[in-house]
C-alpha cells in the first residue's frame, strides 16, 4: 500500500473554519482601528491650522478663512471648511476625512461656543448637515 501525501477534504475543511473565525474577529478590529487613525488625523490638522492662524493673527490681527494664505497644509483625504463671522474676534474650522463618513471634527477659535467649549478645544462627533468629501482641499 502506497501513502499519499497531502491534505484531506476535513483537514482543509477545519483550516479553512479557524481561518474564517480569525478573520471575523480581525476585520472589524481593523476597521475599528482605521476609524482612529482618520480621526487623529482630523484632529491632528486642526490643532495644525490653530497653530497657523495664530501666527497669521500675529503679523496681521485678523483671522482668514483663505488657507492658501497660510504656511500650512492639511493631510491628504481631510477637508477642512474655515469660516468667521467676525475675522478680528475669532474663527470656526470643521475637517472631514473622505474615507471616514458621519464623522466630523470641529473647532472654535477666539471665543467660547454657545455649548460652553473653551476656545480652541476641538471635539469630534457625528456629522451634521455635511456629506462625506465637504468642503474643499486645502492644498496652498
Amino acid at each position: 500500500m502506497t501513502r499519499r501525501t497531502g491534505f484531506t477534504f476535513v483537514e482543509i475543511l477545519v483550516a479553512m473554519a479557524v481561518f474564517s473565525v480569525l478573520t471575523a474577529v480581525a476585520v472589524p478590529k481593523y476597521h475599528a482601528m482605521r476609524g482612529k487613525a482618520y480621526t487623529a488625523a482630523l484632529k491632528a490638522d486642526l490643532a495644525e491650522l490653530r497653530i497657523a492662524e495664530e501666527g497669521f493673527w500675529a503679523e496681521n490681527h485678523f483671522y482668514t478663512t483663505d488657507p492658501t494664505q497660510l504656511d500650512w497644509r492639511a493631510t491628504s483625504d481631510v477637508r477642512i471648511t474655515i469660516t468667521a463671522s467676525d475675522p478680528f474676534a475669532g474663527f470656526d474650522a470643521t475637517a472631514l476625512h473622505v474615507k471616514l463618513t458621519g464623522t466630523q471634527c470641529t473647532m472654535s477659535v477666539g471665543r467660547v461656543t454657545a455649548a460652553g467649549t473653551p476656545s480652541g478645544d476641538i471635539s469630534c462627533g457625528a456629522a451634521t448637515g455635511l456629506p462625506p468629501g465637504a468642503g474643499a482641499p486645502i492644498t496652498p
